[in-house]
């Protein structure tokens, strides 16, 4: 597929200044309209148990409570409801059939029971004080290899044990590949559990109009047309009667990309009221309720040669899925798995993952999304190598990166890698970042005996992005794009845009086919009337994907804009330019017309243009000069990247100090290097809260211990430093744009290269592992337990529980042997 040369963009986002004035307007700023009475407030009685059977719910002195107007149990409310499943990855799966809300049996804390409307959110908040549960308490099971022993308490006693699935890939002889080598080592990774945490949690309104049966709703969402699937699925309306708006969403990173429960009830409470109702969640309901990200414990086991070539892998991992099964939960797991090649050539993968319930609030999508578990494992496997053949961090990834002549490359887990240059990546953030410098600054503080230990860390990985990693299909998005009486260009677009530029990048797309100004084109999305589609922004998908929709819609607009102006000018459609606002012969600039006139003339005599096929999205007529158009991959995109994080350490208090981070990333051709650095920026960031600071935890009983932000650790602007970034360009094939993704990446690079930089000081004292979050206690106890001669020496071999399940050969769901 041939590249369109875009001109790159470097301006200003036009989404900023209404965010930077204040009139940007959340969906808490929102009403349903002046016609329209007030909104009410929905709140949700949530369970404080773990594991407990529901007896009763007393809701009577709560309804008694002036300014209430409903009380309701869950059971009224979801009972005729459909079960809310998740993706179906792997296809053998333990799928629990769990309603929008709980009904009998709550399985997490804060797992919601009942909700409360009202007139005013603090009589809401008051009237769900007044409601008094009866539980009976069940015993809990937080750790997810615990969950797996043969008395574990069960979640689902119909499955019998809290196995959701146990499957198997591979690919390679792995047998032979071990028996050639020279050595294997062993490593045991947990990736914690975290929050997405985004600024502005979870939110929703809705309003239903009983005489026309049309509900709207306006959203905090990744997606919008699935939003809209979904609630003609759970509310039983046609999808021609909702339509869904889109606020400005004040982050999602993966959390919004699917409906929760607590908004299907916000929806059918305004159903049942004929009233707007409005449900906003606290930043503690999202700290304790909302799906998590990561979750995994990963045993590793690498079989390379004393040149340090990797040569085998095999990794056990344990998915920590939580209570039951939300949109992407097995996803992620499952989609690490596929990932393991990661930028290098591997003789022989083996893979086994284990889902297991636990009463923990399910993981889901958090950016990245199981890439950057898989470059976790493969990049502390490559700095263990080096460590134990003493050979350079650099040098080891060098000798088994997948070379730029092998592209297209097909991993040994059927992954196709359309484009890629690893070697150059590498070698730029080598020389960007100086490593020979701090290589020497290293070796002479430690000759020195300084207390403050330095180390330097690197992570070279790959990230699939615009299409499928452990779930099916490769989604269509849509995009229309007409040119108006005023000579301006109008994009509409099925995207739902929650912070990285879309306006701006469509803007520029469009203004590139007709050469006019990127302020000459209008962009509109967020609204599931328009005539667009598209199933989501996520996966680093939509500059790819739905930009090419803007692209092939822009580039048939203009046809139709030639073929017009040919007739006017009495020219060939191929002898005519379009540049300025204007369409002239080439060559004789004189013997033009505006693209105004032309719009003015299609709309005003139709029979001038070709009559086009209704539009798909609504089956109206594509009426003047604009067109539809809609763009499925063939394949999805693999963009990489290298990075190269400096760190010390007081080795008298465990408080690390990042010195310097930089980022080197390929996401194909760059459209606008601001959103592109701003993307990676913001990645990077949570990359170090996820490295340094930020975990979920928990008690043993299943209590939510980091359920406030004094408790779950953000990363302040002190403790983020200055980044320096750089683009390596290896268009894509796969799309005309050349284009990858690049919003996950610095999620995917921070961890392990913060990682291996602390080990990487730590390596003196005979530190060979750490968990993350890397806090200073954890770093302090390391240190004196190194002092003290009480570092375990044992290799972290995969527990029993991997031989107690049967895999078959396609892998999915097993049972005890």
């Amino acid at each position: 597929m041939n590249n369109m040369p875009i001109p790159e963009g470097s301006g200003r986002r036009r989404e900023d200044y209404p965010l930077i004035t204040g009139r940007a307007h959340y969906v808490d700023d929102l009403r349903a309209g002046k016609e329209r009475p007030a909104a009410l407030h929905m709140v949700v009685v949530r369970s404080p148990y773990a594991h407990a059977e529901i007896q009763a719910i007393h809701l009577e002195d709560a309804q008694a409570l002036p300014g209430v107007v409903a009380a309701l149990p869950a059971s009224e409310l979801v009972e005729t409801m459909p079960a809310m499943e998740g993706i179906p990855v792997p296809r053998k799966l333990n799928r629990p059939l769990r309603k929008p809300l709980a009904t009998q049996r709550v399985r997490y804390v804060g797992d919601p029971v009942a909700v409360i409307v009202a007139r005013d959110l603090a009589v809401a908040l008051d009237a769900r004080d007044l409601v008094d549960v009866d539980y009976v308490p069940l015993p809990a099971v937080v750790d997810p290899e615990e969950a797996l022993v043969p008395d574990a308490p069960v979640l689902y006693e119909e499955f019998g044990s809290n196995l959701a699935f146990n499957t198997q890939v591979g690919g390679g002889d792995i047998e032979a590949a071990f028996a050639q080598a020279a050595h294997v080592t062993h490593l045991r990774m947990v990736n914690q559990r975290v929050a997405p945490c985004s600024l502005e949690p979870r939110g929703c309104l809705f309003d239903f109009d009983p005489a026309s049966g049309e509900l709207r709703a306006w959203l905090s969402s990744q997606a919008i047309y699935t939003a809209r699937n979904t609630l003609a699925t759970f509310l039983g309306l046609s999808r021609e009667k909702i339509r869904v708006f889109n606020a400005e969403v004040g982050g999602a990173f993966g959390s919004k990309s699917a409906f929760v429960g607590e908004e299907i009830a916000a929806a059918a409470l305004a159903v049942r009221l004929g009233r707007p109702v409005k449900w906003i969640e606290s930043r503690s309901e999202n700290l304790q309720a909302q799906t998590q990200g990561r979750g995994q414990i990963n045993y590793i086991e690498a079989a390379y040669q004393v040149d340090g070539r990797l040569l085998g892998l095999k990794v056990r991992s344990i998915g920590d899925l939580g209570a039951f099964l939300a949109n992407t939960t097995t996803m992620v797991p499952v989609g690490t798995a596929s990932m393991l090649n990661g930028p290098y050539r591997i003789q022989a993968i083996e893979s086994q993952v284990i889902g297991v319930f636990t009463n923990k609030v399910p993981t889901g999508a958090y950016r990245g999304a199981g890439r950057p578990e898989a470059a976790y494992i493969l990049e502390r496997t490559m700095d263990r190598i080096a460590q134990e053949t003493g050979l350079d961090p650099v040098e080891v990834r060098r000798r088994n990166l997948i070379t730029p002549e092998s592209f297209p490359y097909t991993s040994l887990l059927g992954i196709q890698y359309d484009s890629g240059n690893y070697q150059a990546a590498l070698e730029k953030v080598v020389e960007l970042g100086d490593y020979a410098g701090w290589r020497a600054k290293q070796q002479e503080m430690r000759q020195q005996g300084h207390s403050r230990l330095l180390g330097i860390g690197l992570a070279t990985f790959i990230e699939i992005s615009g299409g499928a990693m452990g779930g099916p299909g490769m989604p269509r998005e849509a995009a229309t794009v007409r040119v108006r009486r005023d000579g301006s260009i109008l994009v509409q677009s099925g995207v739902a845009t929650n912070g990285q530029g879309h306006f701006t990048t469509f803007a520029q797309v469009a203004a590139a086919v007709f050469a006019v100004l990127d302020s000459q084109v209008e962009v509109q999305m967020n609204d599931s009337a328009l005539p667009a589609f598209g199933i989501g922004t996520f996966g680093s998908r939509t500059a790819q994907i739905s930009g090419t929709a803007v692209h092939l819609a822009a580039e048939a607009a203009r046809e139709k804009v030639l073929r017009l102006a040919a007739l006017q000018l009495e020219a060939a459609p191929s002898d005519l330019d379009v540049a300025n606002g204007q369409v002239c012969v080439r060559g004789v600039p004189t013997r033009a017309i505006s693209l105004g006139k032309l719009a003015t003339m299609a709309e005003e005599q139709p029979e001038l243009i070709e009559h086009e096929k209704p539009n798909p999205v609504n089956g109206a007529l594509i009426e003047g000069l604009a067109a539809w158009s809609d763009f499925s991959p063939t394949n999805a995109t693999v963009c990489s990247g290298a990075h190269l994080a400096v760190v010390e350490i007081d080795a008298e208090t465990g408080e690390i100090h990042i010195l310097q981070y930089v980022a080197v990333d390929d996401s194909g051709t760059v459209l606008h290097h601001h959103l592109a650095e701003a993307q990676v920026h913001g990645a990077l960031a949570q990359g170090i809260g996820q490295a340094l600071y930020e975990e979920t935890v928990y008690s043993q009983d299943g209590q939510v211990l980091s359920a406030t932000l004094m408790d779950y650790t953000l990363p302040n602007t002190q403790q983020i430093p200055a980044f320096l970034t750089a683009f390596v360009e290896t268009p894509s094939p796969i799309n005309p744009l050349g284009v990858k993704g690049i919003g996950e990446s610095g999620a995917t690079g921070a961890p392990p290269a913060i990682v291996n930089a602390v080990l990487d000081a730590l390596a003196p004292l005979g530190i060979r592992t750490l968990d993350m979050p890397l806090k200073p206690e954890r770093i302090w106890a390391k240190i004196a337990a190194a002092q003290a001669g009480n570092l375990s020496k044992a290799d972290p071999l995969p527990p029993a529980l991997f031989r107690t399940f049967k895999t078959n050969q396609e892998g999915g769901t097993s049972t005890f042997a």
